[in-house]
């Protein structure tokens, strides 16, 4: 299209927040040991975060039932799913209130009769075929496919 710059034409939806950013690291660096208790101040070390949004995190997953939180001296979180269990459409469901992305990209008054869009058709078919492909994917699918790398020393 002359006259349109090549991020002008795109169309950009994000899928993947900060926060689902952050929850997938904490869960793959938590799925390296499952069984190892974690404190708070070793995940913001080890993963780079902000201490204050990493506990919201935390505690969201753990209010979600994926982390369980360990009060007292040697307190803090760990894995309360398998890692095969914990599936990435799950952790975007949690951080939005549903994983909807593709929402109508006119105005109503410009398209009357969204339910006979094409357009939205097509963009919903898109959708339905990510979320089928989140759905399959796992934290431990992932913890494989990057090797273990998540958080090395």
């Amino acid at each position: 299209m002359a006259g349109f710059a090549k991020d002008d034409t795109a169309v950009k939806m994000k899928l993947v927040t900060k926060n689902i950013h952050y929850a997938v690291k904490s869960l793959l660096y938590f799925a390296k040991d499952p069984a190892r208790v974690l404190s708070v101040n070793e995940l913001v070390e080890k993963l780079d975060m902000r201490r204050a949004f990493l506990r919201k995190i935390l505690q969201v997953l753990s209010k979600h039932g994926m982390l369980r939180s360990l009060k007292g001296h040697n307190g803090g979180f760990m894995l309360n799913i398998k890692p095969d269990k914990i599936r990435v459409i799950d952790i975007i469901n949690i951080f939005r209130d549903e994983a909807d992305i593709m929402g109508c990209l006119l105005e109503k008054d410009i398209c009357p009769q969204p339910d006979k869009c094409l357009l939205m058709r097509e963009m919903k078919e898109i959708e339905l075929q990510l979320n089928n492909a989140l759905r399959q994917l796992t934290i431990a699918t992932l913890l494989k496919s990057i090797g273990r790398q998540v958080g090395k020393d």
